[in-house]
């Protein structure tokens, strides 16, 4: 059942997620807890709060440091996406070695290298081999996808052990949500279905979303979802990372997808199926394509290629045209919400 916040508690919320730096941030979830009712049906809520705003405390004194001088473990994401590395250090060391150009797999500070996949490269970074798993946990968190490298069964079931007490899952859930608020188009709660919903329906999700004071946002639907999962992706409280098991020896767990080290180079198409992303190629009128695609999200609208090219695109948006595997036939005119596929070409006309 969904926690059932009373509606001051609900607009502290919004604040939260109106928030830009890691300081605000903290202010308005401390705010926000003053408003939290303590009884049994929030205590998860209350601790996944306290838990983010102690990590907000450690980002807020490691920024603090960087300017005074130090460093700071963040990593700006580049690429289609970014995984991390974690768990036994020899064969992360071989992984960066075969994948990426990186001459120094490890220093104080992570270490990003590039992995190519056909016409897209995907950020592969490889924390401090002296960082210890639990303070690479922000790290893990900032990452699309996670590559965990072991020897042994005992190994992966201890790695998954510390990531899940910190409400990191590795095992894809039945459903997820996307909820994207926006001031583009047309105000309101726009749901594009791509799965199921459990005990609910459209009014109840629009509803829900909107007693929170979110006005405009798209929702993407994606698998088997509740209203709990809603509620979920709202508070941000549990973070599913798609991962990769790379083994020396022959392991095997029922959940989790695992490769052998000998077959590594089927690694880069694994970690851009795990990204869960497609790759959409722009044209204007009477001209070839771009050859460097954008990437987006499954489920991505034409809306969204309108507003990561450009928000002028996004606010005067009039029809597009679109050639791939997303349409019946190609060149087919369509509206914002049309959803696009891997690979689609798209050509945005404005008013």
């Amino acid at each position: 059942m969904v926690t059932n916040l009373p509606a001051e508690a609900k607009a502290k919320w919004l604040k939260v997620m109106d928030a830009k730096t890691p300081e605000e941030k903290l202010q308005a979830l401390q705010e926000f807890l003053k408003e939290v009712p303590k009884h049994k049906g929030t205590e998860n809520l209350v601790y996944w709060a306290k838990r983010r705003m102690a990590e907000l405390r450690e980002e807020i004194e490691i920024r603090k440091s960087k300017k005074s001088g130090g460093f700071s473990l963040f990593v700006e994401k580049e690429g289609a996406g970014q995984a991390i590395l974690i768990g036994d250090i020899l064969i992360r060391s071989q992984i960066m070695r075969k994948l990426t150009n990186v001459k120094q797999e490890f220093s104080d500070l992570p270490v990003p290298g590039m992995v190519r996949y056909e016409d897209v490269q995907i950020q592969l970074v490889n924390p401090p081999r002296t960082l210890p798993l639990s303070k690479t946990i922000g790290l893990i968190r900032n990452a699309d996808e996670v590559i965990i490298a072991v020897n042994s069964k005992e190994e992966l079931i201890s790695i998954r052990n510390i990531l899940e007490e910190n409400s990191i899952l590795l095992k894809k859930p039945k459903g997820k949500v996307i909820i994207e608020r926006t001031r583009y188009g047309m105000a309101g709660i726009r749901i594009v279905n791509l799965g199921k919903l459990i005990d609910a329906d459209e009014k109840t999700v629009r509803d829900y979303i909107e007693s929170f004071g979110i006005k405009s946002a798209i929702v993407k639907i994606i698998g088997e979802v509740s209203i709990d999962d809603i509620e979920k992706s709202i508070f941000e409280t549990v973070s599913y990372k798609p991962t990769i098991v790379v083994s020396q020896e022959n392991i095997y767990v029922e959940d989790l997808p695992i490769i052998n080290l000998n077959e590594i180079e089927k690694l880069p198409k694994i970690m851009f199926d795990m990204l869960e992303v497609i790759r959409i190629y722009t044209k204007e009128p009477g001209e070839e394509p771009t050859k460097d695609p954008l990437i987006l999200k499954k489920g991505s609208t034409v809306l969204d290629v309108a507003r990561k090219l450009h928000s002028s695109l996004a606010e005067n948006f009039k029809y597009a045209r679109v050639w791939g595997k997303s349409v019946r036939y190609q060149g087919q005119k369509v509206g914002p919400s049309h959803v696009l596929e891997d690979k689609d070409i798209v050509e945005i006309h404005v008013k």
